[in-house]
């Protein structure tokens, strides 16, 4: 059987740490891909909405747009608190259902973050074997048609780690469940490998299966290996696992296996795209700092003594504060303290800053807009630039460089039809600084909060460009720069098929 296109994603695989194992030798399909394969360099989203890039390569389109950008956890607006997204709450459109609808027959597997259509021309198999998994449940896999996806789990078995029992949710993966014991990452890498080495028969058997005009696939683990055991490939010398392998490595190697196996399958005239979506370095922090900022600047709904006493309180006083305090006592004392967990749920609060993984998204409370709106709409603008001048005058104490890389707004970002869900200053942080956890300014004083990684990741995403490789295509006519929404038309182009002028990409 023969594939026109076959487009292989590597979830939060490292371009550079790719780079060195080819020079390394031990990449050698990847080197062969490289060696005839026109290599892309785009821009994403990382500094702003890190969570937007798998969404805007299958779409095409700016999730700034959209308003699709962050599924574990986002502010809706008219709503107080962040939630997770729910499947019917995102439109299906990408660059598989658009080829699906022109008649092009599709595989799909494994996409991250992206929900069904009904009515495709051949199949989507979703949430088997991927790092996040925002809308199924169980940890089961779901698919279009629905048969499909209880057929490769009676053929194939479930994925590895859900075979344990380890079920992922919209906020937390699998691989977040392990514990940092030297046998629970032996574990983590033997449940990664034989995963990769699943999912590669299964895709190999799927490619054999008919004809695909276009067949997609993508790989968690490298985004879970590095999540988990980045530091592993710091410092592999002086760990037991290390010694024995390196464990992020091997993922890459093992993954080099799975590259060729699946072009082998696809035929020799198959034009291949892989994708590595965004990279993995040690993380940075900074996000943590900002609602003890916003505070000092007296825009938090603690004020005064109360909101004093509650940033001097060690941290077991304030557990204990939690424990004591129940229902509407509990909310009233962590709104006297600035303290709440969702911010703006109080009348009191001017601005919040919500979770933005490896950003600080910062929302104010307009009325008429916010459920306890405190903010005149024709105020927020002043206090949007307000709060921009304050956070780009904190430094770090430590070197006097600023600690803030951009502070920008939705307009300056995507223009006038950004999203109304949209954060109003999007915050990212210096990547050059270590780990930032204290910061300062002659208003704010000095702040110093810990940097706690979620589940213990100790690798979290630079804002590196995303990389591409296209190989079969004519070198020539395929353009090395643009945006991850440009991905999508550049296929449908591959295909013979027109590109919407809806979509904001462009093919290369």
């Amino acid at each position: 059987m023969a594939t026109r296109i076959l487009v292989l994603g590597l979830d939060a695989a490292d371009a550079a740490l790719v780079h060195e194992d080819i020079d390394a030798g031990t990449l050698p399909s990847f080197a062969r891909l490289c060696a005839g394969a026109t290599e892309l360099r785009l821009s994403n989203t990382l500094s702003t909405l890190p969570g937007a890039i798998w969404p805007e390569i299958a779409t095409g389109r700016s999730s700034g747009k959209t308003g699709f950008y962050f599924p574990p956890r986002q502010l809706r607006t008219g709503e107080a608190v962040p939630r997770p997204v729910e499947a019917d709450e995102v439109d299906p459109t990408s660059f598989w259902t658009l080829a699906s609808d022109a008649g092009a027959r599709v595989a799909v597997i494994d996409y991250p973050w992206w929900p069904l259509r009904s009515g495709l021309n051949g199949i989507q198999v979703a949430e088997w074997g991927t790092h996040d998994r925002p809308f199924g449940s169980d940890g089961l896999a779901f698919s279009e048609p629905s048969d499909i996806a209880s057929e490769l789990t009676a053929r194939y078995g479930p994925y590895p780690m859900t075979a344990q029992g380890v079920v992922g949710t919209a906020t937390r993966a699998p691989c977040d469940h392990h514990n940092a014991s030297e046998g629970a990452y032996e574990a983590l890498l033997s449940d990664l490998v034989a995963g990769i080495e699943l999912k590669t028969q299964l895709l190999v058997d799927l490619l054999h299966q008919e004809d695909w005009d276009l067949f997609v696939a993508v790989f968690g683990e490298p985004q879970c290996a590095g999540h988990q055991m980045w530091h592993l490939l710091e410092h592999a010398a002086a760990h037991p696992l290390g010694q024995a392998t390196d464990p992020v490595r091997e993922i890459y190697r093992r993954l080099d296996l799975a590259i060729g196996a699946l072009m082998r399958a696809a035929g020799e005239h198959a034009v291949s795209v892989v994708i590595a979506s965004h990279g993995m370095a040690k993380p940075t922090g900074g996000p943590q700092l900002i609602p003890e900022v916003l505070l000092r600047l007296g825009l938090a709904s603690g004020q005064g003594s109360a909101a004093g006493v509650r940033a001097r309180l060690p941290a077991p006083a304030k557990k204990l504060a939690r424990l004591v305090l129940k229902g509407k006592l509990q909310h009233r004392a962590r709104e006297a303290a600035g303290s709440l967990p969702n911010p703006l749920e109080s009348r009191e609060t001017r601005a919040a800053a919500l979770d933005g993984d490896r950003c600080s998204w910062i929302r104010i409370n307009v009325q008429g807009r916010e459920p306890f709106g405190s903010v005149a709409a024709g105020d927020a603008p002043e206090l949007v630039e307000n709060i921009r001048r304050e956070l780009l005058a904190l430094t770090d104490p430590a070197t006097g460089e600023p600690v803030v890389a951009t502070a920008s707004t939705p307009l300056e970002e995507f223009g006038p039809d950004a999203h109304p869900d949209m954060p109003d200053l999007l915050v990212s942080f210096r990547e050059d600084l270590e780990v930032l956890e204290t910061c300062e300014s002659a208003r704010v004083g000095r702040v110093h909060v810990p940097y706690r990684a979620p589940a213990r990741r100790t690798g979290a995403h630079p804002t590196t460009p995303t990389t591409a490789w296209i190989a079969g295509a004519s070198a020539e006519a395929v353009a090395t720069t643009g945006s991850v929404t440009d991905l999508g038309p550049t296929i449908l182009e591959l295909l013979g098929l027109s590109v919407p002028a809806s979509l904001d990409g462009h093919s290369l």
